[in-house]
């Protein structure tokens, strides 16, 4: 089976963002409307924001970013696929003709129910990984893993898409490399029972940096969706459509 983050991934998701943002770019020059992702910076508690209009996403570090790539697996993808669509068979004339016209409060309405289904779509996703993860470990009797500190006592696994809580990490930097020992796993809550055994690496990591604000940008690209409606430029949405928060 192919590790996440192998090369083969990583030219995959970097010739998406570049497919995403290039795209993004185009309609927007065009005058038709799509469903954009825009993060305002890294700083930590900065979330992913979705709005009709382009804006800098700072996580992927492009001057605006929509979902276009997956249109079997998001509904936001094909809706923005539509407007490419328009704008390849109409060229200038796309703003008249596209299936979503500018200030359409109806791409408001798609957003706001997007983001309730992703939320959903991913707390299965991350809770069904994490089933299986834990399963296998059972199933392979692993009793000690290798991984890195994070914050608060949270470590990842070397080796698995795993983040779990140890005993006795609390007090090492983030970036510490340790080995930690499984005293247990409830399947049926998906917790992971474990201790500090032994510190892997000779030298205290310096906090901060980079490693930092990557773990942080996870975090807030993980947390849940909220608009970006301009009111001053933008029609109120109709009725049934989501209001601007």
């Amino acid at each position: 089976t192919r590790q996440r983050g192998s090369p083969l991934d990583l030219i995959v998701a970097e010739a998406m963002i570049l497919a995403n943002s290039t795209w993004g770019g185009w309609v927007a020059e065009m005058g038709v409307p799509g469903i954009y992702r825009s993060q305002a910076s890294m700083a930590p508690g900065v979330k992913v924001r979705m709005g009709v209009r382009p804006a800098p996403h700072a996580g992927m570090g492009v001057a605006q970013y929509t979902w276009s790539t997956s249109p079997l697996r998001r509904y936001v993808d094909l809706v923005n696929q539509w407007q490419i669509i328009s704008c390849v068979r109409n060229g200038r004339m796309a703003p008249l003709s596209a299936p979503f016209k500018p200030k359409d409060a109806t791409l408001f309405s798609i957003i706001s129910s997007f983001d309730t289904a992703y939320a959903a779509y991913n707390g299965f996703q991350t809770g069904i990984e994490r089933f299986w993860t834990l399963r296998w470990l059972q199933q392979n009797e692993v009793t000690e893993l290798d991984a890195a500190v994070l914050k608060d006592g949270l470590v990842r696994a070397d080796t698995l898409p795993l983040v779990f809580k140890a005993a006795g990490c609390d007090g090492l930097a983030r970036g510490a490399h340790v080995r930690v020992r499984v005293d247990g796993i409830d399947l049926l809550t998906l917790d992971l029972h474990a201790r500090l055994v032994a510190r892997l690496d000779d030298e205290q990591p310096a906090e901060g940096g980079a490693a930092e604000e990557a773990d942080d940008a996870e975090e807030a690209n993980a947390g849940p969706l909220t608009l970006a409606i301009d009111v001053n430029e933008e029609t109120p949405p109709a009725e049934g459509a989501a209001t601007p928060a």
